[in-house]
Protein backbone atom coordinates (compact mmCIF):
# COMPACT_ATOMS: atom_id res chain seq x y z
CA UNK A 1 0.00 0.00 0.00
CA UNK A 2 0.98 3.59 -1.10
CA UNK A 3 1.06 5.84 2.17
CA UNK A 4 1.71 9.02 0.65
CA UNK A 5 0.34 9.65 -3.20
CA UNK A 6 1.91 12.76 -5.50
CA UNK A 7 -0.37 13.85 -8.38
CA UNK A 8 1.02 16.15 -10.98
CA UNK A 9 -1.92 18.08 -12.75
CA UNK A 10 -1.04 19.42 -16.59
CA UNK A 11 -3.21 22.96 -16.47
CA UNK A 12 -4.67 25.33 -13.92
CA UNK A 13 -8.31 25.99 -15.60
CA UNK A 14 -11.52 24.62 -14.28
CA UNK A 15 -10.92 21.19 -14.69
CA UNK A 16 -7.59 21.36 -13.25
CA UNK A 17 -9.02 23.33 -9.86
CA UNK A 18 -12.08 21.03 -9.29
CA UNK A 19 -10.09 18.26 -9.74
CA UNK A 20 -7.22 19.20 -7.32
CA UNK A 21 -10.28 20.55 -5.02
CA UNK A 22 -11.69 16.76 -4.69
CA UNK A 23 -8.50 14.58 -4.53
CA UNK A 24 -7.53 17.76 -1.54
CA UNK A 25 -10.46 16.63 0.31
CA UNK A 26 -10.97 12.96 -0.57
CA UNK A 27 -7.16 12.29 -0.16
CA UNK A 28 -6.16 13.70 2.84
CA UNK A 29 -2.32 14.49 2.90
CA UNK A 30 -1.81 13.81 -0.97
CA UNK A 31 0.84 16.29 -2.63
CA UNK A 32 -0.66 17.95 -5.76
CA UNK A 33 1.66 19.94 -7.85
CA UNK A 34 0.04 22.22 -10.61
CA UNK A 35 1.93 23.02 -13.53
CA UNK A 36 0.70 26.01 -16.38
CA UNK A 37 1.85 29.04 -18.63
CA UNK A 38 -0.88 30.86 -16.87
CA UNK A 39 -2.47 32.57 -20.03
CA UNK A 40 -4.68 34.68 -18.40
CA UNK A 41 -6.53 35.65 -22.22
CA UNK A 42 -8.17 31.95 -22.71
CA UNK A 43 -12.02 31.42 -23.38
CA UNK A 44 -13.93 30.48 -20.73
CA UNK A 45 -17.46 29.37 -21.49
CA UNK A 46 -19.76 26.54 -19.55
CA UNK A 47 -21.60 28.92 -17.07
CA UNK A 48 -24.80 26.97 -16.89
CA UNK A 49 -24.60 23.94 -14.55
CA UNK A 50 -27.38 21.10 -14.52
CA UNK A 51 -28.26 18.68 -11.31
CA UNK A 52 -25.02 16.67 -11.60
CA UNK A 53 -22.87 19.29 -11.59
CA UNK A 54 -24.68 21.24 -8.59
CA UNK A 55 -24.52 18.23 -6.65
CA UNK A 56 -20.70 18.02 -7.23
CA UNK A 57 -19.59 21.08 -6.41
CA UNK A 58 -21.75 21.44 -3.05
CA UNK A 59 -19.35 17.68 -2.13
CA UNK A 60 -16.89 20.26 -2.54
CA UNK A 61 -17.98 22.18 -0.02
CA UNK A 62 -19.49 25.02 -2.50
CA UNK A 63 -22.53 24.75 -1.90
CA UNK A 64 -23.27 28.08 0.43
CA UNK A 65 -20.89 30.03 -1.72
CA UNK A 66 -23.17 28.65 -5.29
CA UNK A 67 -26.37 30.28 -2.78
CA UNK A 68 -24.76 33.36 -1.99
CA UNK A 69 -22.81 34.53 -4.82
CA UNK A 70 -24.35 33.06 -8.23
CA UNK A 71 -28.01 32.69 -9.95
CA UNK A 72 -30.32 30.12 -9.07
CA UNK A 73 -31.23 28.37 -12.47
CA UNK A 74 -34.70 26.55 -12.89
CA UNK A 75 -33.85 24.26 -15.46
CA UNK A 76 -33.23 24.72 -18.92
CA UNK A 77 -35.85 26.31 -21.11
CA UNK A 78 -36.63 25.86 -25.10
CA UNK A 79 -38.10 28.07 -27.00
CA UNK A 80 -39.43 26.79 -30.24
CA UNK A 81 -40.61 29.54 -33.53
CA UNK A 82 -44.20 29.13 -34.38
CA UNK A 83 -44.88 30.63 -38.29
CA UNK A 84 -45.44 34.26 -38.41
CA UNK A 85 -49.40 35.18 -38.62
CA UNK A 86 -49.10 38.56 -40.59
CA UNK A 87 -53.41 39.05 -39.52
CA UNK A 88 -52.69 38.49 -36.03
CA UNK A 89 -50.31 40.89 -34.22
CA UNK A 90 -50.88 38.98 -30.78
CA UNK A 91 -50.28 35.28 -31.92
CA UNK A 92 -47.52 33.89 -29.89
CA UNK A 93 -44.11 33.96 -31.30
CA UNK A 94 -42.70 30.63 -29.42
CA UNK A 95 -43.94 27.37 -27.46
CA UNK A 96 -41.92 27.70 -24.36
CA UNK A 97 -41.00 24.46 -22.73
CA UNK A 98 -39.78 25.17 -18.92
CA UNK A 99 -39.33 22.56 -15.89
CA UNK A 100 -43.42 22.58 -13.91
CA UNK A 101 -42.14 23.54 -10.88
CA UNK A 102 -39.00 23.88 -8.75
CA UNK A 103 -36.59 21.09 -8.95
CA UNK A 104 -35.12 19.74 -5.39
CA UNK A 105 -31.75 19.42 -7.08
CA UNK A 106 -30.74 22.39 -7.81
CA UNK A 107 -28.68 24.55 -10.04
CA UNK A 108 -26.97 27.17 -10.66
CA UNK A 109 -25.91 29.96 -13.44
CA UNK A 110 -22.63 30.91 -13.14
CA UNK A 111 -20.56 33.84 -13.45
CA UNK A 112 -17.55 31.85 -14.43
CA UNK A 113 -14.90 34.55 -14.05
CA UNK A 114 -15.73 34.95 -10.49
CA UNK A 115 -16.25 31.10 -9.68
CA UNK A 116 -13.05 29.97 -11.30
CA UNK A 117 -10.97 32.51 -9.20
CA UNK A 118 -13.00 31.39 -6.10
CA UNK A 119 -11.82 27.79 -6.96
CA UNK A 120 -8.08 29.28 -7.29
CA UNK A 121 -8.16 30.72 -3.52
CA UNK A 122 -9.86 27.41 -2.23
CA UNK A 123 -7.15 24.85 -3.49
CA UNK A 124 -4.14 27.44 -3.33
CA UNK A 125 -3.45 26.10 0.30
CA UNK A 126 -3.12 22.53 -0.49
CA UNK A 127 -1.77 22.87 -4.02
CA UNK A 128 2.31 23.33 -4.79
CA UNK A 129 2.22 25.85 -7.89
CA UNK A 130 4.70 25.76 -10.67
CA UNK A 131 3.99 28.39 -13.62
CA UNK A 132 5.59 26.87 -17.14
CA UNK A 133 5.05 24.23 -19.53
CA UNK A 134 4.90 20.81 -19.58
CA UNK A 135 7.70 19.68 -22.25
CA UNK A 136 7.65 16.02 -21.89
CA UNK A 137 6.40 13.26 -19.72
CA UNK A 138 8.66 10.14 -18.56
CA UNK A 139 6.10 7.66 -17.82
CA UNK A 140 7.41 4.52 -15.26
CA UNK A 141 6.92 0.90 -17.04
CA UNK A 142 5.68 -0.01 -13.23
CA UNK A 143 2.15 0.70 -12.29
CA UNK A 144 3.89 1.75 -9.14
CA UNK A 145 6.51 3.99 -10.50
CA UNK A 146 7.11 7.45 -10.31
CA UNK A 147 6.78 9.32 -13.19
CA UNK A 148 8.68 12.48 -14.51
CA UNK A 149 6.98 15.67 -15.70
CA UNK A 150 9.47 17.87 -17.28
CA UNK A 151 8.77 21.40 -17.39
CA UNK A 152 10.14 24.33 -18.59
CA UNK A 153 9.56 27.61 -16.00
CA UNK A 154 8.34 30.87 -17.07
CA UNK A 155 12.16 31.72 -16.15
CA UNK A 156 13.71 29.75 -18.80
CA UNK A 157 14.81 26.85 -15.93
CA UNK A 158 14.26 23.14 -16.90
CA UNK A 159 12.52 21.20 -13.68
CA UNK A 160 10.84 18.06 -13.41
CA UNK A 161 8.42 17.24 -11.11
CA UNK A 162 8.50 13.39 -9.71
CA UNK A 163 4.38 11.98 -9.41
CA UNK A 164 2.43 8.65 -8.65
CA UNK A 165 -0.30 9.83 -11.54
CA UNK A 166 -0.48 12.42 -13.98
CA UNK A 167 -3.68 13.88 -14.25
CA UNK A 168 -3.98 15.81 -17.83
CA UNK A 169 -6.14 18.99 -17.22
CA UNK A 170 -4.44 21.04 -20.24
CA UNK A 171 -7.15 21.55 -22.53
CA UNK A 172 -7.26 22.38 -25.85
CA UNK A 173 -3.18 21.91 -25.71
CA UNK A 174 -3.80 18.70 -25.06
CA UNK A 175 -0.35 17.68 -23.41
CA UNK A 176 -0.42 14.16 -23.10
CA UNK A 177 -2.68 13.48 -26.25
CA UNK A 178 0.25 15.11 -28.78
CA UNK A 179 2.75 13.54 -26.80
CA UNK A 180 1.41 9.91 -27.50
CA UNK A 181 0.04 10.52 -30.65
CA UNK A 182 -3.36 10.05 -29.42
CA UNK A 183 -5.25 12.25 -31.87
CA UNK A 184 -8.43 11.26 -33.38
CA UNK A 185 -10.95 12.98 -36.13
CA UNK A 186 -14.46 13.37 -34.68
CA UNK A 187 -17.26 12.36 -37.21
CA UNK A 188 -18.67 15.43 -36.95
CA UNK A 189 -17.76 19.23 -36.28
CA UNK A 190 -18.90 22.45 -34.31
CA UNK A 191 -18.38 26.09 -34.11
CA UNK A 192 -19.08 28.50 -31.58
CA UNK A 193 -19.19 32.24 -31.23
CA UNK A 194 -20.27 33.58 -27.46
CA UNK A 195 -19.87 36.80 -25.75
CA UNK A 196 -21.32 38.66 -22.85
CA UNK A 197 -23.76 41.54 -21.96
CA UNK A 198 -24.73 44.05 -19.98
CA UNK A 199 -26.37 46.66 -19.97
CA UNK A 200 -29.09 45.02 -22.04
CA UNK A 201 -33.31 45.66 -21.68
CA UNK A 202 -34.16 42.46 -20.05
CA UNK A 203 -37.97 43.22 -20.46
CA UNK A 204 -37.49 41.79 -24.58
CA UNK A 205 -37.04 38.59 -23.70
CA UNK A 206 -39.48 38.32 -20.73
CA UNK A 207 -42.18 40.46 -23.13
CA UNK A 208 -42.12 37.27 -25.60
CA UNK A 209 -45.74 36.39 -26.72
CA UNK A 210 -45.50 32.46 -25.90
CA UNK A 211 -47.65 29.52 -25.54
CA UNK A 212 -46.35 27.89 -22.27
CA UNK A 213 -48.18 26.35 -19.24
CA UNK A 214 -48.86 28.57 -16.46
CA UNK A 215 -47.34 28.23 -13.07
CA UNK A 216 -45.91 30.73 -10.32
CA UNK A 217 -42.88 28.39 -8.40
CA UNK A 218 -40.05 30.62 -10.20
CA UNK A 219 -39.61 33.51 -12.74
CA UNK A 220 -38.83 32.24 -16.13
CA UNK A 221 -36.19 34.71 -16.39
CA UNK A 222 -33.61 32.53 -14.10
CA UNK A 223 -32.95 29.53 -16.53
CA UNK A 224 -31.17 28.89 -19.58
CA UNK A 225 -32.62 29.90 -22.36
CA UNK A 226 -32.36 28.10 -25.76
CA UNK A 227 -33.72 29.22 -29.01
CA UNK A 228 -32.86 27.66 -32.39
CA UNK A 229 -32.82 27.37 -36.13
CA UNK A 230 -31.52 25.58 -39.01
CA UNK A 231 -28.39 23.72 -37.85
CA UNK A 232 -27.74 26.26 -34.97
CA UNK A 233 -29.05 27.09 -31.39
CA UNK A 234 -28.43 29.99 -29.56
CA UNK A 235 -28.12 30.26 -25.46
CA UNK A 236 -28.93 33.22 -22.74
CA UNK A 237 -27.82 32.59 -19.61
CA UNK A 238 -28.60 35.12 -16.91
CA UNK A 239 -25.66 35.70 -14.58
CA UNK A 240 -24.16 38.62 -12.20
CA UNK A 241 -22.10 40.63 -12.73
CA UNK A 242 -18.89 41.33 -10.80
CA UNK A 243 -20.67 44.47 -9.10
CA UNK A 244 -23.75 42.36 -9.08
CA UNK A 245 -25.79 43.77 -11.94
CA UNK A 246 -27.69 41.91 -14.44
CA UNK A 247 -25.00 40.22 -17.19
CA UNK A 248 -25.88 37.61 -19.01
CA UNK A 249 -23.69 35.18 -21.38
CA UNK A 250 -25.23 35.11 -24.82
CA UNK A 251 -23.91 32.50 -28.07
CA UNK A 252 -24.57 30.51 -30.83
CA UNK A 253 -23.10 26.92 -31.67
CA UNK A 254 -23.56 25.60 -34.80
CA UNK A 255 -22.57 22.79 -37.79
CA UNK A 256 -21.37 25.06 -40.54
CA UNK A 257 -21.78 21.98 -43.00
CA UNK A 258 -25.74 22.14 -42.17
CA UNK A 259 -26.16 26.42 -41.51
CA UNK A 260 -23.60 27.36 -44.25
CA UNK A 261 -22.31 29.61 -42.05
CA UNK A 262 -18.17 29.65 -41.74
CA UNK A 263 -16.33 32.16 -39.58
CA UNK A 264 -18.88 33.89 -36.80
CA UNK A 265 -18.97 37.19 -35.27
CA UNK A 266 -21.41 40.01 -33.76
CA UNK A 267 -22.46 41.26 -37.41
CA UNK A 268 -22.94 37.63 -38.72
CA UNK A 269 -25.02 36.42 -35.73
CA UNK A 270 -27.25 39.35 -35.62
CA UNK A 271 -27.68 38.82 -39.49
CA UNK A 272 -29.31 35.73 -38.63
CA UNK A 273 -31.07 36.52 -35.18
CA UNK A 274 -32.64 39.41 -37.46
CA UNK A 275 -33.99 36.75 -39.88
CA UNK A 276 -34.97 34.21 -37.72
CA UNK A 277 -35.01 35.42 -33.71
CA UNK A 278 -35.71 39.31 -34.18
CA UNK A 279 -36.24 39.94 -30.54
CA UNK A 280 -33.35 38.06 -29.43
CA UNK A 281 -31.30 40.66 -31.82
CA UNK A 282 -33.02 43.53 -30.13
CA UNK A 283 -32.26 42.65 -27.24
CA UNK A 284 -28.58 42.17 -27.44
CA UNK A 285 -28.37 45.45 -29.64
CA UNK A 286 -29.97 47.62 -26.27
CA UNK A 287 -26.86 46.34 -24.44
CA UNK A 288 -22.96 46.49 -24.03
CA UNK A 289 -20.61 43.64 -24.87
CA UNK A 290 -17.97 42.99 -22.13
CA UNK A 291 -15.93 40.44 -24.07
CA UNK A 292 -15.86 37.90 -27.00
CA UNK A 293 -14.61 34.54 -27.93
CA UNK A 294 -15.01 31.93 -31.01
CA UNK A 295 -13.84 28.53 -31.86
CA UNK A 296 -14.51 27.24 -35.24
CA UNK A 297 -14.39 23.51 -35.96
CA UNK A 298 -13.25 22.81 -32.43
CA UNK A 299 -14.54 19.17 -31.91
CA UNK A 300 -11.36 16.89 -31.15
CA UNK A 301 -10.97 13.18 -29.42
CA UNK A 302 -8.56 11.35 -28.10
CA UNK A 303 -7.91 7.31 -28.87
CA UNK A 304 -7.55 6.88 -25.06
CA UNK A 305 -8.52 8.70 -21.64
CA UNK A 306 -6.98 6.32 -18.84
CA UNK A 307 -3.77 4.05 -18.43
CA UNK A 308 -5.07 0.61 -18.02
CA UNK A 309 -2.16 1.33 -15.33
CA UNK A 310 -3.28 3.90 -13.79
CA UNK A 311 -0.44 6.36 -14.10
CA UNK A 312 -2.12 8.83 -16.15
CA UNK A 313 -5.72 10.13 -16.54
CA UNK A 314 -7.06 12.76 -19.24
CA UNK A 315 -9.71 14.87 -17.77
CA UNK A 316 -11.99 17.36 -19.57
CA UNK A 317 -11.58 18.96 -22.47
CA UNK A 318 -8.04 17.26 -22.34
CA UNK A 319 -9.61 14.65 -23.27
CA UNK A 320 -12.57 15.34 -26.24
CA UNK A 321 -14.30 18.31 -26.86
CA UNK A 322 -17.83 18.75 -26.13
CA UNK A 323 -21.04 20.48 -27.33
CA UNK A 324 -21.90 22.92 -24.62
CA UNK A 325 -25.80 22.06 -25.46
CA UNK A 326 -27.42 21.00 -21.89
CA UNK A 327 -23.74 21.92 -20.11
CA UNK A 328 -22.49 18.69 -21.11
CA UNK A 329 -18.76 19.11 -20.74
CA UNK A 330 -19.06 20.80 -16.93
CA UNK A 331 -21.60 18.33 -15.78
CA UNK A 332 -19.68 15.56 -17.25
CA UNK A 333 -16.70 16.55 -15.24
CA UNK A 334 -18.46 15.66 -11.99
CA UNK A 335 -18.43 12.23 -13.65
CA UNK A 336 -14.43 11.78 -14.67
CA UNK A 337 -13.03 13.62 -11.08
CA UNK A 338 -14.90 10.83 -9.15
CA UNK A 339 -13.58 8.53 -11.64
CA UNK A 340 -9.85 9.36 -11.27
CA UNK A 341 -10.46 9.42 -7.85
CA UNK A 342 -11.42 5.64 -7.55
CA UNK A 343 -8.97 4.74 -9.55
CA UNK A 344 -6.64 6.45 -7.78
CA UNK A 345 -7.61 4.82 -4.25
CA UNK A 346 -7.66 1.75 -5.51
CA UNK A 347 -4.02 1.94 -6.81
CA UNK A 348 -3.00 3.25 -3.27
CA UNK A 349 -3.89 -0.13 -2.31
CA UNK A 350 -2.35 -2.07 -4.82
CA UNK A 351 -6.14 -3.11 -5.97
CA UNK A 352 -6.39 -1.26 -9.22
CA UNK A 353 -7.47 -3.52 -11.83
CA UNK A 354 -6.97 -2.72 -16.08
CA UNK A 355 -10.46 -4.00 -16.18
CA UNK A 356 -11.41 -1.68 -14.00
CA UNK A 357 -10.09 0.88 -15.91
CA UNK A 358 -11.12 0.18 -19.29
CA UNK A 359 -14.57 0.06 -17.57
CA UNK A 360 -14.52 3.88 -16.61
CA UNK A 361 -13.11 4.52 -19.94
CA UNK A 362 -16.19 2.79 -21.87
CA UNK A 363 -18.17 5.27 -20.04
CA UNK A 364 -16.24 8.05 -20.67
CA UNK A 365 -16.82 6.50 -24.93
CA UNK A 366 -20.45 6.53 -24.25
CA UNK A 367 -20.86 9.76 -23.72
CA UNK A 368 -19.66 10.38 -27.76
CA UNK A 369 -22.65 8.80 -28.55
CA UNK A 370 -24.53 11.55 -26.99
CA UNK A 371 -22.48 13.46 -29.02
CA UNK A 372 -23.14 12.03 -32.09
CA UNK A 373 -27.14 12.17 -31.42
CA UNK A 374 -26.12 15.54 -30.84
CA UNK A 375 -24.23 16.46 -33.89
CA UNK A 376 -27.14 14.47 -36.01
CA UNK A 377 -29.60 16.39 -34.39
CA UNK A 378 -28.60 19.88 -35.66
CA UNK A 379 -30.11 18.97 -38.95
CA UNK A 380 -33.97 19.17 -37.10
CA UNK A 381 -33.27 21.86 -34.81
CA UNK A 382 -35.21 24.32 -36.90
CA UNK A 383 -38.29 21.87 -36.58
CA UNK A 384 -40.62 22.40 -33.30
CA UNK A 385 -42.30 18.88 -33.38
CA UNK A 386 -38.86 17.15 -33.35
CA UNK A 387 -37.31 19.24 -31.69
CA UNK A 388 -39.80 19.32 -28.69
CA UNK A 389 -40.28 15.77 -28.12
CA UNK A 390 -36.43 15.10 -28.74
CA UNK A 391 -35.77 17.35 -25.50
CA UNK A 392 -38.33 15.71 -23.54
CA UNK A 393 -37.57 12.64 -24.59
CA UNK A 394 -33.82 13.21 -23.62
CA UNK A 395 -34.47 14.64 -20.38
CA UNK A 396 -36.72 11.91 -19.48
CA UNK A 397 -33.76 9.29 -20.07
CA UNK A 398 -31.35 11.69 -17.92
CA UNK A 399 -33.39 12.25 -14.87
CA UNK A 400 -34.38 8.54 -14.94
CA UNK A 401 -31.39 6.78 -16.03
CA UNK A 402 -27.91 8.54 -15.87
CA UNK A 403 -28.66 11.35 -12.44
CA UNK A 404 -29.89 7.95 -10.57
CA UNK A 405 -26.44 6.53 -11.38
CA UNK A 406 -24.82 9.53 -10.21
CA UNK A 407 -26.19 10.08 -7.91
CA UNK A 408 -25.81 6.73 -5.63
CA UNK A 409 -22.59 6.37 -6.97
CA UNK A 410 -23.60 3.40 -9.31
CA UNK A 411 -21.57 5.05 -12.56
CA UNK A 412 -18.46 4.30 -10.54
CA UNK A 413 -19.31 0.17 -10.77
CA UNK A 414 -17.50 -1.38 -13.83
CA UNK A 415 -20.64 -3.97 -14.18
CA UNK A 416 -22.97 -0.81 -14.35
CA UNK A 417 -20.59 1.43 -16.51
CA UNK A 418 -20.34 -1.24 -18.59
CA UNK A 419 -24.08 -1.45 -18.99
CA UNK A 420 -24.26 2.34 -20.03
CA UNK A 421 -21.34 1.67 -22.27
CA UNK A 422 -23.29 -1.18 -24.16
CA UNK A 423 -26.69 0.57 -24.16
CA UNK A 424 -24.51 4.12 -25.42
CA UNK A 425 -22.84 2.03 -27.73
CA UNK A 426 -20.95 4.43 -30.61
CA UNK A 427 -21.72 3.38 -34.61
CA UNK A 428 -20.04 4.93 -37.67
CA UNK A 429 -22.25 8.16 -38.79
CA UNK A 430 -23.60 5.86 -41.38
CA UNK A 431 -24.98 3.40 -39.21
CA UNK A 432 -26.34 5.90 -36.68
CA UNK A 433 -30.40 6.27 -36.64
CA UNK A 434 -32.20 9.81 -36.14
CA UNK A 435 -31.47 11.84 -33.19
CA UNK A 436 -35.06 12.27 -32.53
CA UNK A 437 -37.08 9.33 -30.63
CA UNK A 438 -39.64 7.31 -32.43
CA UNK A 439 -39.18 8.10 -36.05
CA UNK A 440 -42.02 7.09 -38.27
CA UNK A 441 -44.26 8.78 -36.07
CA UNK A 442 -42.64 12.28 -35.74
CA UNK A 443 -41.73 12.20 -39.64
CA UNK A 444 -45.57 11.89 -39.77
CA UNK A 445 -46.36 14.27 -36.66
CA UNK A 446 -44.18 16.94 -38.04
CA UNK A 447 -45.81 17.42 -41.72
CA UNK A 448 -47.14 20.50 -41.19
CA UNK A 449 -46.91 24.29 -41.04
CA UNK A 450 -50.41 25.37 -39.27
CA UNK A 451 -49.76 27.60 -35.95
CA UNK A 452 -52.42 25.56 -34.13
CA UNK A 453 -51.46 21.90 -35.40
CA UNK A 454 -47.59 22.90 -33.95
CA UNK A 455 -48.98 23.63 -30.81
CA UNK A 456 -51.50 20.43 -30.62
CA UNK A 457 -48.28 18.22 -31.72
CA UNK A 458 -45.67 19.79 -29.67
CA UNK A 459 -47.20 19.21 -26.24
CA UNK A 460 -45.05 19.94 -22.76
CA UNK A 461 -44.90 16.49 -21.05
CA UNK A 462 -42.04 17.54 -18.31
CA UNK A 463 -44.68 17.18 -15.55
CA UNK A 464 -46.09 13.99 -16.56
CA UNK A 465 -42.64 12.67 -17.75
CA UNK A 466 -39.79 13.95 -15.36
CA UNK A 467 -39.44 12.50 -11.82
CA UNK A 468 -38.22 15.79 -10.24
CA UNK A 469 -38.76 14.41 -6.28
CA UNK A 470 -35.61 12.99 -5.12
CA UNK A 471 -32.53 14.31 -4.11
CA UNK A 472 -30.68 11.81 -2.13
CA UNK A 473 -28.80 8.53 -2.94
CA UNK A 474 -30.87 6.55 -0.01
CA UNK A 475 -34.67 7.42 -1.30
CA UNK A 476 -33.36 6.01 -5.19
CA UNK A 477 -34.98 3.01 -6.12
CA UNK A 478 -33.04 2.62 -9.51
CA UNK A 479 -34.44 -0.50 -10.64
CA UNK A 480 -38.13 1.49 -10.04
CA UNK A 481 -36.96 4.46 -11.80
CA UNK A 482 -35.52 2.12 -14.99
CA UNK A 483 -39.12 1.02 -15.08
CA UNK A 484 -40.86 4.25 -14.93
CA UNK A 485 -38.58 4.98 -18.05
CA UNK A 486 -39.96 2.61 -19.94
CA UNK A 487 -43.33 3.19 -18.81
CA UNK A 488 -43.51 6.46 -19.94
CA UNK A 489 -41.68 5.82 -23.13
CA UNK A 490 -44.59 3.77 -24.26
CA UNK A 491 -46.85 6.26 -22.87
CA UNK A 492 -45.41 9.28 -25.06
CA UNK A 493 -45.23 6.53 -28.33
CA UNK A 494 -49.11 6.10 -27.44
CA UNK A 495 -49.28 9.70 -27.15
CA UNK A 496 -48.01 10.43 -30.53
CA UNK A 497 -50.14 8.29 -32.46
CA UNK A 498 -53.12 9.45 -30.57
CA UNK A 499 -51.85 12.88 -31.38
CA UNK A 500 -51.13 11.71 -35.13
CA UNK A 501 -54.48 10.78 -35.31
CA UNK A 502 -53.60 7.53 -37.46
CA UNK A 503 -57.61 5.89 -37.25
CA UNK A 504 -58.69 9.07 -39.24
CA UNK A 505 -55.83 7.83 -42.65
CA UNK A 506 -55.59 3.99 -43.89
CA UNK A 507 -52.30 4.00 -45.18
CA UNK A 508 -51.40 4.82 -41.19
CA UNK A 509 -52.43 1.51 -39.57
CA UNK A 510 -49.44 -0.21 -40.28
CA UNK A 511 -47.36 2.13 -38.90
CA UNK A 512 -49.62 2.47 -35.40
CA UNK A 513 -49.83 -1.15 -35.27
CA UNK A 514 -46.10 -1.47 -34.96
CA UNK A 515 -45.75 1.55 -32.82
CA UNK A 516 -48.29 -0.22 -30.35
CA UNK A 517 -46.35 -3.61 -30.59
CA UNK A 518 -43.13 -1.28 -29.24
CA UNK A 519 -45.26 -0.06 -26.83
CA UNK A 520 -46.04 -3.08 -25.94
CA UNK A 521 -42.92 -4.31 -25.46
CA UNK A 522 -41.74 -1.38 -23.05
CA UNK A 523 -44.35 -2.17 -20.71
CA UNK A 524 -43.46 -4.95 -20.26
CA UNK A 525 -39.79 -4.25 -19.17
CA UNK A 526 -41.38 -1.41 -17.28
CA UNK A 527 -44.05 -4.48 -15.45
CA UNK A 528 -40.62 -6.66 -14.82
CA UNK A 529 -38.80 -3.78 -13.32
CA UNK A 530 -41.64 -2.19 -11.29
CA UNK A 531 -42.47 -5.76 -9.66
CA UNK A 532 -38.61 -6.87 -9.77
CA UNK A 533 -36.32 -4.01 -9.63
CA UNK A 534 -33.52 -5.73 -8.48
CA UNK A 535 -33.13 -7.23 -11.85
CA UNK A 536 -32.15 -3.70 -12.61
CA UNK A 537 -28.52 -4.19 -10.36
CA UNK A 538 -27.99 -7.46 -11.87
CA UNK A 539 -25.28 -6.12 -13.83
CA UNK A 540 -23.84 -4.66 -10.62
CA UNK A 541 -20.23 -5.87 -9.83
CA UNK A 542 -19.27 -7.65 -6.41
CA UNK A 543 -15.33 -8.30 -6.84
CA UNK A 544 -13.54 -5.90 -4.68
CA UNK A 545 -11.37 -4.68 -8.20
CA UNK A 546 -14.60 -3.95 -9.91
CA UNK A 547 -16.31 -1.96 -7.39
CA UNK A 548 -15.98 1.37 -6.32
CA UNK A 549 -13.29 2.76 -4.09
CA UNK A 550 -15.75 4.56 -2.28
CA UNK A 551 -17.87 2.59 0.43
CA UNK A 552 -21.13 3.03 0.67
CA UNK A 553 -20.84 3.95 -3.38
CA UNK A 554 -22.96 7.12 -2.74
CA UNK A 555 -20.15 8.71 -0.06
CA UNK A 556 -17.90 10.11 -3.26
CA UNK A 557 -20.56 13.02 -2.89
CA UNK A 558 -22.22 12.47 0.60
CA UNK A 559 -19.52 10.62 3.17
CA UNK A 560 -20.77 9.26 6.21
CA UNK A 561 -21.66 12.31 8.73
CA UNK A 562 -18.97 10.51 11.01
CA UNK A 563 -16.16 10.50 7.91
CA UNK A 564 -16.96 13.77 7.37
CA UNK A 565 -16.49 15.36 10.57
CA UNK A 566 -12.87 13.37 11.01
CA UNK A 567 -12.24 15.09 7.04
CA UNK A 568 -13.21 18.19 7.62
CA UNK A 569 -10.86 17.90 10.92
CA UNK A 570 -7.87 16.98 8.66
CA UNK A 571 -8.56 19.57 6.03
CA UNK A 572 -8.17 22.04 8.74
CA UNK A 573 -4.75 20.75 9.89
CA UNK A 574 -4.11 21.04 5.61
CA UNK A 575 -3.02 24.63 5.24
CA UNK A 576 -0.44 24.59 7.97
CA UNK A 577 1.50 21.40 6.17
CA UNK A 578 1.13 22.35 2.89
CA UNK A 579 2.55 25.79 3.21
CA UNK A 580 6.38 24.58 2.63
CA UNK A 581 5.03 22.87 -1.00
CA UNK A 582 5.93 25.83 -3.30
CA UNK A 583 9.50 25.61 -1.99
CA UNK A 584 9.24 21.43 -2.63
CA UNK A 585 8.09 22.65 -6.26
CA UNK A 586 11.01 24.70 -6.29
CA UNK A 587 13.54 22.52 -5.52
CA UNK A 588 12.62 19.62 -7.90
CA UNK A 589 15.21 17.95 -9.42
CA UNK A 590 16.73 19.52 -12.15
CA UNK A 591 16.70 17.89 -15.16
Amino acid sequence: MIDMTRIAIIGDGLAGRLGALYFARQMPGVEITMVDPENPDKPIVGESTVEVTAQFMKSLGLGTYLEENHKHKYGLTYYFKLPEDENDPDAPEYILHEAPGVVRLPAYNLNRHLFDAELGRRIDPYVSHIKGKVTDVDFSEDMDGTHSVKVMTSDGDMLTVEADHVVDCSGRARVLTRQMELEMDPPYQRSSYWFRLSGFDRSILTGLKLVKPKHHCYDSYYVTHHFYGQGYWIWIIPMSSEDGQDMVSIGITYRSDVSGEKAMNMDKMLEILDRDHPKVAALIRTGNKVDEARYFNYLYEAKKYYDPKGRWFMLGDSAFAFDPANSFGIAYLGHQVPQITSMILKARKGMLSPDYVMAMEGHVKSQLTVQDQLSQRYEVMHDPIKMAWTLVFNNMAYFHILLPDFISGAFLNAGVAKRLSMVLKRMPPMKQGPAYPFPMILDKLAMTDDADEIIRRAPAFYDKAIPFNYYRPDDINRGRLAGGYFYKRAWMRNKALKLLQWWKEPSLYRLAAKGYLGSLGDLLVAGLLTLRPQAYDRVTSKEPEMMSAFTPPSSFLFPPKSEMMAHEAVVEEMPEKMEKKPEMAATAAVA
